[in-house]
């Protein structure tokens, strides 16, 4: 049944909408409903295994029934241009699952938030986004975001050399004619330390313990360090200023002070820690090892753009938790840094608490727990305030990527 161009024309006068009536009663959605996933689409051998493993734990209730919706969908094509005109293709649909998955993992590989990003193509990218469980796990247990780049005990010294501490541990454990429980080297006030477990079954211990057997859940909640941006401490407050004999005391100046604290943390367990007043845009890609002043050259002026580095402070870090293999009672969730001081005999000791803010991200805040300093001359601490100083906040650095 078609219409011709004068009725048309004269419906559409009568009725704004005619052209939506029509296309309903003569085309009701049901007849274009997409097509259920087919098992194998591609129609591929039947002895291909499938590598992709489903799973809806850790998922709230009412979006897992959401979620679930979404499995016998396909990956749905381009609109046709028009009513006539036959839909373009779409290559990608006819892909075989295991195929599917491989490429979001390459891409989840490379850019974690990219990955995140593929939800929003169609309602089947966001059910193997939500549920992909071999996916979420290459990231939680990679180098690149995840755990197999977090440290439970410092593995460097404050100049980023290996400590020998860890290089005796290692060598300890490649050792198979060593004994783990011998009192000669390994004993603490007189107690022979006890195997420890190894991060990696701490880590599926708490996978099944804590999130509910979800690789997602635990790669979202549990404390880890971010790599791909710096933490950013903004620091206001205020001060009287100096009174001038010929004003009113009503009229004494009042000055805000502004400084910024900035932590970039390495895989290699070294950080940088800087306090300046320069802004974030002109220092955060200045914040590598590469411009860290050294003993003998430092900079001077403002000419070249390594000079907000100049008191920038080398450090390694931890982090607290059951992977520590000598304090495991430690609870998870707190950061320790340990920097140079301003001067060679002194070194500043951090500890942190690490949270989120904001409804949808993790880990991207470290609210202060204490700063100490060492005078490494007399073995004195001393304990700073923290009056003034605020928490830092994660901001992701594009330039970081990959690094």
């Amino acid at each position: 049944m078609s219409l011709s161009p004068c009725y048309l024309l004269i419906a559409m006068q009568l009725d704004d909408n005619v052209h939506e009536k029509y296309k309903n009663k003569h085309f009701p959605p049901s007849a274009v409903a997409p097509k259920p996933l087919q098992p194998n689409p591609s129609n591929a051998s039947a002895t291909v295994p499938s590598t992709a493993h489903h799973s809806l734990h850790g998922l709230p209730p009412t979006i897992s029934q959401l979620v679930e919706d979404f499995a016998q969908l396909s990956i749905p094509g381009a609109e046709p241009p028009t009513e006539a005109s036959p839909p373009p293709p779409c290559p990608i649909s006819e892909l075989p699952e295991e195929l599917l998955t491989t490429i979001m993992r390459y891409v989840a590989v490379r850019d974690i938030a990219s990955f995140s990003r593929l939800s929003r193509v169609c309602k089947r990218f966001a059910y193997l986004v939500m549920t992909e469980e071999q996916i979420w796990r290459r990231i939680t247990m990679g180098n690149e975001y995840g755990f197999g780049a977090m440290h439970y005990e410092y593995i460097c010294d404050i100049n980023g050399r290996p400590s020998e501490s860890h290089d005796s541990d290692r060598t300890l454990q490649d050792d198979d004619t060593a004994d783990p429980t011998s009192d000669d080297d390994f004993t603490i006030l007189g107690s022979a330390i006890p195997p420890q477990p190894s991060p990696t079954d701490q880590t599926h211990h708490l996978l099944h313990t804590t999130y509910t057997s979800s690789w997602r859940q635990m790669f979202r909640s549990r404390p880890r360090i971010r790599f791909n941006g710096c933490y950013i401490s903004t620091v206001n407050y205020t001060r009287p200023g100096a009174a001038s004999t010929l004003t009113t005391t009503w009229n004494t100046p009042v000055h805000i002070v502004t400084y910024f604290r900035y932590l970039r943390f390495f895989r290699n367990g070294t950080v940088i820690s800087l306090l300046t007043t320069s802004e974030p845009i002109d220092v955060v890609h200045h914040l590598t090892q590469e411009n860290l002043p050294t003993p003998t050259h430092t900079h001077h002026g403002s000419l070249l753009p390594q000079a907000v580095m100049k008191d920038a402070l080398r450090g390694r870090w931890r982090l607290s938790g059951p992977g520590d293999g000598i304090t495991s009672t430690e609870a998870e969730g707190d950061v320790h840094i340990e920097t140079e001081g301003v001067v060679p005999k002194y070194m500043w000791r951090m500890q942190f608490a690490m949270g989120s803010a904001g409804k949808g991200t993790r880990n991207n805040k470290l609210s202060w727990r204490g700063f100490w300093s060492y005078n490494r001359l007399t073995d004195d601490w001393g304990e700073f305030g923290l009056k003034n100083d605020r928490a830092y906040y994660w901001s992701r650095v594009k330039s970081y990527a990959g690094q």
